[in-house]
C-alpha cells in the first residue's frame, strides 16, 4: 500500500487501529509502512505522550507533502478521466522545409480551428535533423522526403509530390549553373536523380531554402529543380516549368516507442487525411 496514503489516514483517524479499519487492512501491515517512511528519511513521524498520538516537526514536513501528494494525484484523475474528450495541451511538430513552408499551415489553420486549445509548436530544418529529432524524442512527429528504414522509426506515406526543372520565360538565364539544396535535404536526393537523369553537369550553388532558390531562378541567375507543390502562382506565370516524370513522397515519422495519446491520434489523421 502506498505509504503516504497509510500516513494520511493515521493523522485523520489518529489511530493506527481505526486507520487500518479505514483501508481495510491490518494494524501491522499499518505500523509496516510507517516505519518504511521512518527508514526512507531516517526520521521519527509520530512521538507519544500518555497514549496520545503527535506528529514531530518532521512527521509535520512528511504529511504536507502526502497532502500535496493526494492533491496532485486528486488532479491528475480529473485531468485524466472527468475529460476523456478534451483536446488539449502541446506538440511538437518537425517538419523539413518543403512540406514545413508549402504544406504544412493548411493542416495547422484546420486543426487551430477545431481545437483551440491544443497548441502545435513547429521546428522546421532539412530531413537528416529531423530524423534524428526523431530518434532522441526531442520532437513528438517529423515529416521529412525521403523514405527511410530504421529500426527505431515508425515511417508512414502522408502526401505525393513530383519534381520539376523551373527556368526564367524571358530573362536570358545562366544554363551552366544550377541552384540546389544543402546535403541532408531530402530534395537534394532528388536534384541531383534529375540532374543525372537529364545529363546535366552543372556548377551548382547550395542554398538551403526553396523560396531563395526560385527567387534567384526569377532573376535568370540559373535554373532549379524544385518539388512541384512549391510552385505558387506567380511562379506558373514567370518561369518556364518542365515536368521530370520523378515522384516522391513526404513520410510522417514517429518513434517506435512514442505513446499516441488522443492529441497525437487527431494531428496524425489530419496529416494523413487531410
Amino acid at each position: 500500500m502506498d505509504p503516504y496514503k497509510v500516513l494520511t489516514e493515521v493523522v485523520k483517524a489518529q489511530s493506527f487501529t481505526k486507520a487500518a479499519e479505514n483501508l481495510y487492512t491490518s494494524q501491522p501491515s499499518i505500523s509496516r509502512d510507517i516505519k518504511r517512511l521512518e527508514k526512507r528519511y531516517d526520521i521519527k513521524i509520530f512521538e507519544f505522550n500518555h497514549s496520545k498520538m503527535n506528529l514531530t516537526n518532521d512527521g509535520r514536513k512528511i504529511f504536507r507533502y502526502a497532502l500535496n501528494r493526494e492533491q496532485l494525484e486528486a488532479e491528475l484523475w480529473h485531468d485524466l478521466k472527468d475529460q476523456p474528450n478534451k483536446v488539449a495541451g502541446e506538440l511538437t511538430v518537425g517538419s523539413s522545409y518543403t512540406y514545413g513552408e508549402y504544406k504544412l499551415s493548411q493542416h495547422l489553420t484546420d486543426l487551430a480551428s477545431q481545437y483551440p486549445d491544443l497548441h502545435i509548436h513547429v521546428r522546421l530544418d532539412n530531413s537528416e535533423t529531423m530524423i534524428e529529432n526523431i530518434k532522441n524524442n526531442t520532437i513528438d512527429l517529423g515529416i521529412v522526403e525521403k523514405e527511410i528504414q530504421d529500426h527505431m522509426i515508425n515511417s508512414t506515406r502522408i502526401a505525393k509530390d513530383e519534381m520539376v526543372l523551373i527556368r526564367n520565360q524571358s530573362k536570358p538565364s545562366n544554363r551552366n549553373t544550377c541552384f540546389i539544396r544543402e546535403r541532408g535535404s531530402g530534395t537534394r536526393v532528388y536534384q541531383e536523380i534529375g540532374l543525372s537523369e537529364l545529363g546535366l553537369k552543372p556548377y551548382l550553388v547550395e542554398i538551403n531554402n526553396t523560396t531563395l532558390i526560385k527567387h534567384m531562378v526569377h532573376a535568370g541567375n540559373g535554373f532549379a529543380i524544385v518539388s512541384k507543390s512549391t510552385l505558387t502562382p506567380t511562379d506558373y506565370q514567370v518561369l518556364d516549368i518542365t515536368p521530370l516524370n520523378i515522384e516522391r513522397y513526404f513520410y510522417l515519422l514517429t518513434h517506435k516507442n512514442k505513446y499516441i495519446d488522443m492529441n497525437l491520434e487527431i494531428l496524425i489523421d489530419n496529416l494523413q487525411h487531410g
